[in-house]
């Protein structure tokens, strides 16, 4: 009898022990494997070059929270961003037009206070800033970073406002200078403030919105583009991260990641927009980040039957901005995030000259290249 239990015993412990494993590798297998403590802990790589010896520093400098008009605490603003891969922010609450102001305590400063301890955390760069909003004649939405107290920037006209964020050290971006009017136009306030040097940059892109005619003017002014969410929401929603979608940024090419270095690259104008999968910004700036991105081999040399050699290539993209190239017949050839295309040309021709149709530099203008040919 006890023999017979015994046998029951191992019976029972081999099936529970099979279950086990199956469970095991089910789940590993389905990828249901998980922690849920872990879930705070990930943080998506965007992987861009180097240029020039310059990093791309990844940036969103205008974002709300809970303390005027946004929906979210500020340390999950910090959270948020650290797991979109992101490397720096700017928590612009507005220093009016804050209607959670009558749930909500706290003063114009408050977001970025709350924040800094997280960022700190994370290793997130946070930069102090505000946003200075008036009417579209009155000069519109203006962010301003790098400050060190928003509440001096209340209740004065909108130049005095700009003017007191510059003398704290802040540099001045002129938000979505086509929302509201549905077309980008400069009113005489900023004019103003661009020809006294008060506008240091302009967003091109703004949430959903792509501004071609403000790229012109980054060019035409002298200013740096940017490109930002403008979040009131979640970000994941929103851009629909989960899917692996890059939510819009701006890249700034900087010696490092810190508010030194980024303030520094920001008034050298070192900035490029990056939204939907398209990059905006000087020509300069696109062809060295472009070349920095892409390297093309030669990986052999054929001969068809009348003995014409022909070299086959390889183009490497191991960076996350795709490419479409529009080649000189017309024919284009698109260089995905993260990829290698191969192509065969005569020997003889040693350059390729190509149109990249998703890198902007003006309102009706993008980026031409020669690559040449190894």
């Amino acid at each position: 009898m006890k023999s017979f239990y015994f046998f029951l015993t191992i019976v029972f412990l081999s099936l529970s022990t099979a279950s086990l494993a199956q469970k095991y590798v089910y789940d590993i297998n389905r990828t249901e494997y998980h922690d849920d403590m872990l879930y705070e802990s990930v943080r998506r790589i965007i992987r861009l070059p180097s240029v020039n010896g310059l990093f791309s520093i990844k940036c969103d400098f205008h974002i709300h929270t809970v303390f005027s008009d946004g929906d979210v605490w500020p340390t999950a603003r910090v959270k948020e961003a650290w797991q979109d891969g992101l490397d720096a922010i700017a928590i612009t609450d507005h220093t009016s037009a804050a209607p959670s102001k009558r749930n909500v305590t706290g003063g114009p400063n408050s977001s970025y206070e709350i924040a800094r301890p997280e960022a700190e955390k994370l290793g997130l760069t946070l930069v102090q800033g505000t946003e200075i909003t008036r009417s579209k004649e009155e000069g519109g939405h203006l962010n301003a970073i790098f400050i060190t107290d928003a509440a001096k920037t209340l209740d004065i006209p909108t130049e005095d406002a700009v003017r007191e964020a510059v003398k704290q050290g802040g540099y001045i971006i002129w938000n979505h200078p086509g929302w509201a009017i549905d077309t980008c136009m400069m009113f005489d306030v900023n004019e103003r403030l661009i020809a006294s040097g008060d506008i240091h940059a302009v967003e091109v892109f703004n949430e959903a919105e792509w501004y071609p005619r403000a790229l012109s003017w980054s060019r035409d002014f002298k200013l740096a583009p940017m490109a930002a969410t403008d979040i009131h929401y979640l970000t994941n929603s929103f851009y629909r991260i989960a899917e692996n979608a890059i939510r819009p940024m701006t890249i700034v090419l900087a010696r490092d990641n810190t508010q030194e270095a980024i303030k520094e690259a920001l008034f050298a104008r070192n900035t490029i927009a990056f939204f939907r999968g398209m990059l905006a910004g000087d020509s300069r700036l696109l062809t060295d980040f472009f070349f920095a991105s892409v390297d093309v081999r030669k990986i052999s040399t054929t001969f068809d039957r009348n003995r014409n050699a022909f070299n086959q290539y390889l183009v490497s993209n191991p960076y996350d901005v795709p490419y479409v190239l529009e080649l000189e017949n017309g024919k284009k050839v698109t260089l995905h995030a993260g990829s290698e295309v191969t192509f065969s040309l005569p020997a003889e021709i040693r350059e390729l000259k190509v149109n990249i149709v998703n890198l902007h530099t003006c309102e009706f203008e993008t980026l031409e290249v020669t690559i040449q040919l190894p």
